[in-house]
């Protein structure tokens, strides 16, 4: 079976500069009959040298493509304030040329499997070929979550921005192509309901994100003494800011109870606030701004707490927990299409007092919640096999 795979950014076997480990980890164990050319618009930016080292591991070919000269433009004048008047995103607008379009056909591909809600512009212009089309999650879902996040609208400028952002997402989503001879892979449950509500003849389906790369040789589950190691991994942005707040608030209130059992890690950028006010009340913090190897990083802890605040699709950082053998405590949104079960292979919360209890009860009784670590992995590990999740997607 031959497949053209089209893309905005080089797939690599993490995320960098875009979402490229997802499709990377699609095609890392495909079916051996499935033969991928990736044409790929390379804005990652990934050097040649990376891109041949891709090659070979994906056992694919890269061919990059050049930006249209009108996005250039805009770019180099600054002229981005055009999205404003557009009626869709600006990348939905994006085109393959003449010249591809005709490369693409002639090979010809037996699929045409496209990545990115915006490039299903790309999609209209092949209506002939059987397409795929990798959302992979809801856009406009993301942006109606967040108006109901206070903390997530600092000012009138970025309530107006989500407010424009769910009004493009949500045209573009409604006019997807309805055609009998293209499917929609989503690897979000809601994502896929929320879809169609909004364009109920679409062809969708919610098939899980493949977990990425785990230390080998996997890691002894054992949690730390004397103190316990707590990890807080990712950028203290929008997605996690409001719930990381209430927390800090939370172990502030209880630092007595808390700060001798438990070191606490912050892995990502923007924590310094965060760091300081709990190193105030004397507990042991550390922040790692950037882990050179992130997967050897986080086998340094033994508990990753996500209090992710809005989100969509499925959340790669606690994939990785998971499947590296981190007990997960999170928000519904952050443990959301995962194969675990509260209290059973993780633990969820809706409210911070309620993660209050859970640290305190940890201490008394670590051997049990050791065992739901090691149920998680092995949820994870079995339910989000790269190799299983690519045959789904691929059986569609």
């Amino acid at each position: 079976m031959k497949v053209v795979f089209i893309t905005p950014v080089t797939p690599y076997k993490e995320n960098m500069g875009g979402p490229s480990g997802h499709p990377y980890h699609l095609m890392m164990e495909r079916p051996d009959n499935i033969d991928v050319t990736v044409y790929s618009y390379n804005n990652n930016n990934l050097s040649a040298e990376v891109i041949r080292q891709v090659e070979q591991e994906l056992r694919v070919e890269i061919r990059l493509l050049k930006q249209p000269k009108w996005l250039q433009w805009i770019i180099r004048l600054h002229l981005t304030f055009i999205r404003l008047f557009l009626k869709y995103p600006i990348n939905y607008y994006i085109r393959l040329g003449k010249k591809d379009c005709a490369e693409v056909r002639n090979q010809p591909p037996d699929l045409l499997w496209v990545y990115s809600q915006e490039f299903s512009g790309i999609l209209k212009q092949f209506k002939e070929l059987k397409r795929l089309h990798t959302v992979p999650d809801c856009y406009s879902l993301h942006f109606y979550r967040r108006l109901g996040k206070r903390r997530t609208l600092s000012n009138m400028k970025e309530y107006w921005r989500v407010v424009t952002n769910y009004s493009k997402h949500y045209r573009m989503e409604r006019d997807y192509d309805d055609s009998a001879n293209i499917v929609y892979h989503l690897v979000g449950e809601e994502d896929k309901n929320f879809l169609l509500e909004i364009n109920p003849k679409l062809n969708t389906h919610f098939i899980r994100h493949p977990r990425y790369e785990i230390a080998k040789p996997q890691k002894r589950i054992h949690f730390s003494s004397p103190k316990i190691k707590l990890l807080i991994a990712g950028r203290c942005d929008f997605y996690m800011q409001q719930e990381a707040d209430l927390l800090n608030e939370e172990l502030i209130q209880n630092s007595e109870e808390l700060r001798s059992h438990y070191m606490i890690t912050f892995l990502g950028k923007g924590w310094e606030m965060h760091v300081e006010a709990l190193r105030n009340v004397e507990y042991e913090v550390n922040h790692i701004k950037f882990a050179p190897d992130y997967i050897e990083e986080i086998c340094k802890h033994d508990i990753q707490i996500t209090p992710i605040s809005v989100g969509t699709g499925t959340k790669g950082k606690v994939l990785d927990a998971l499947a590296n053998g981190l007990l997960v405590i999170g928000t519904p949104y952050a443990l959301e299409n995962i194969a675990v079960e509260n209290g059973v292979s993780c633990i969820e919360y809706h409210h911070p007092s309620e993660v209050v209890d859970i640290l305190k009860s940890i201490p008394e009784d670590v051997e049990a919640y050791e065992r739901m670590a090691e149920r998680g992995r092995v949820q994870v590990l079995t339910n989000h096999e790269r190799r299983l999740i690519s045959e789904q997607l691929f059986k569609i």
